[in-house]
Formats: structure tokens, C-alpha cells, sequence
């Protein structure tokens, strides 16, 4: 069970920004409408405003190259010149300071060249509409069982809540400054946290790492559980396995177990279709 004693630190260093930090107050861009994207005719266009009196002879697009004192909205089914411009369009957004989660690598933040920060939006469960709440819902969502979303168990000023991996976007670093840490930290994940994010960023982008228990072994060797080692278990359970097994057999992490080959000192020797240890 996931729960705020496993999920986060209680020491926490305040000199530094580490990756899955939770952080309220940062600002975050969204869009005024949740339509397609394809319904252009939705999106607010922001263009200059005419003069009458005075009408400006340049091109639209040279004009916005400077961004103009003064915009308006305009709706894109009344212009015709939309997405004419190399330089594309300028949109009406929303930018409002929310919790995020910190997404981008620890060592990444460190580094004064990266100008951006990936962060992915947090979610209280309790802002859901009635349909997502339903229990069978909440009970895939707390056993982190929906793949773009990373649950976040309640913990001080944090409500029960989830990161939106499929929501993702970078903020610019000048939005996190070290001297606020203190005021901003709601909560910063512990190690075995922290690695199940990386297991879920891994699950979004891609392919699980590590095997599953559904696949078959393509290479006999000396495989390991990775679940296991990152979920701090004393023991790590390991298995020598034979090409078309499947690694679904005698496991203790369940659906969880996701095993990796080890690169033994010993070579992993096949004799007779067995695979051994030598």
C-alpha cells in the first residue's frame, strides 16, 4: 500500500531541487477550452488592434513580431489570414500558480545551462468529478495503476492527490528559486518514491523496463526482480531462467515484478538446455 511514510521524506535538504519535488505557487500555462485542438475556430487568436483613424500599411505578421501594446481576441473563423505567418499565431492562454511536481532529473536541475524545468500539473482526488471518484477508479489510481497518472498520498498541506504525466510542460528556472524552497516544498519524494516515478516516466514514454510477467525469455541467464531493489526490500529475488520460460513464473512482486539480467562476474554457462552458474 502506498502511503506518506513510504512515498516521502521527513529530512529534507532545502539548499537544492530534486526530481518529484511537489511545489505550490508555480505558475502554469493552460488553454481557455478543452476542445480539439483540430477546432481552430474555438482558439482565441490575439491580434492588434486597428486603428480606424490610422491603420497600420505593415503586415499582420510583421507587426505581431513585436507584440503590439495593444491585442484583442479574436475568434479564428474570423480571419482569414490565420496561420499565414511562418511565425505561426499568438493565442489567449491561462497562467494561473499551482501545485506541480518537479519532473525533470535531479542532476538536470543542477545544471545553470538548463534554462527549463519539466513539471507535470497535481491534482486533488477530491476535485474530480463524481465518475472518476468511484472506487474501482481510486483503487487502480492508489496502487498507481493508471499509467499517466503518479499518485501522491496526502502528507502536511497536500491533499490526496496525482501527478498528470500527459500534461506535462517546461517553466522556465527563474520560477524556482532555492531561497523560497522552504515556503514552496510541500512534500519531496523518498528514494523508493522517486524510483517509482521513474518506473512510471519510463511506463509513459515507453516500454516497462525490465521484463514482465507476461514475457518470455529471450537470453538464459541470471535475471534479478528490479521491483524489488527499488522498493527497498531486504531480499531481492533472483532466478536463473531458460530462453522461452516466462517470467510470469514464481514471482513474489506479482504484476509488479519487472526482471533484469544480471551481469555476473561468473559467466552464465547453458549445458543440456539448462542454464547455470559456473
Amino acid at each position: 500500500m502506498i502511503n506518506a511514510a513510504r512515498w516521502y521524506q521527513v529530512e529534507r535538504d532545502l539548499k537544492n531541487f530534486y526530481q518529484g519535488d511537489i511545489l505550490s505557487g508555480v505558475p502554469f500555462t493552460t488553454l481557455p477550452t478543452f476542445l480539439s485542438a483540430a477546432n481552430e475556430e474555438k482558439w482565441g487568436i490575439l491580434r492588434p488592434r486597428i486603428n480606424k483613424n490610422r491603420p497600420d500599411p505593415r503586415p499582420t505578421a510583421e507587426i505581431m513580431r513585436n507584440l503590439p501594446n495593444e491585442l484583442i481576441g479574436r475568434a479564428a473563423k474570423d480571419l482569414v489570414d490565420i496561420w499565414s505567418s511562418i511565425d505561426g499565431e499568438h493565442i489567449i492562454a491561462h497562467c494561473s500558480k499551482t501545485i506541480v511536481m518537479l519532473v525533470s532529473r535531479s542532476c538536470d536541475v543542477d545544471k545553470l545551462s538548463r534554462k527549463h524545468f519539466l513539471v507535470a500539473p497535481v491534482v486533488a482526488i477530491a476535485s474530480l468529478q463524481e465518475e472518476q471518484r468511484k472506487e474501482d477508479k481510486l483503487k487502480d489510481l492508489r496502487a498507481n495503476g493508471i499509467f499517466h497518472w503518479f499518485y501522491l498520498p496526502a502528507h502536511g498541506d497536500l491533499p490526496e492527490s496525482y501527478a498528470d504525466l500527459s500534461f506535462m510542460q517546461p517553466i522556465h528556472r527563474s520560477f524556482f528559486q532555492t531561497e523560497a524552497l522552504a515556503d514552496t516544498l510541500l512534500a519531496r519524494l523518498s528514494n523508493e518514491g522517486t524510483a517509482s516515478l521513474q518506473v512510471a516516466l519510463s511506463n509513459f514514454y515507453g516500454k516497462q523496463f525490465g521484463f514482465s510477467l507476461a514475457d518470455k525469455c529471450i537470453q538464459p541467464g541470471l535475471y534479478a526482480c528490479s521491483t524489488c531493489f527499488y522498493s527497498g526490500r531486504g531480499v531481492i529475488e533472483k532466478k536463473v531462467m531458460k530462453v522461452g520460460e516466462y517470467f510470469g513464473d514464481r514471482q513474489k512482486c506479482g504484476e509488479d515484478a519487472s526482471w533484469v539480467l544480471l551481469p555476473t562476474v561468473e559467466a552464465i554457462r547453458v549445458e543440456g538446455g539448462e542454464a547455470q552458474t559456473g
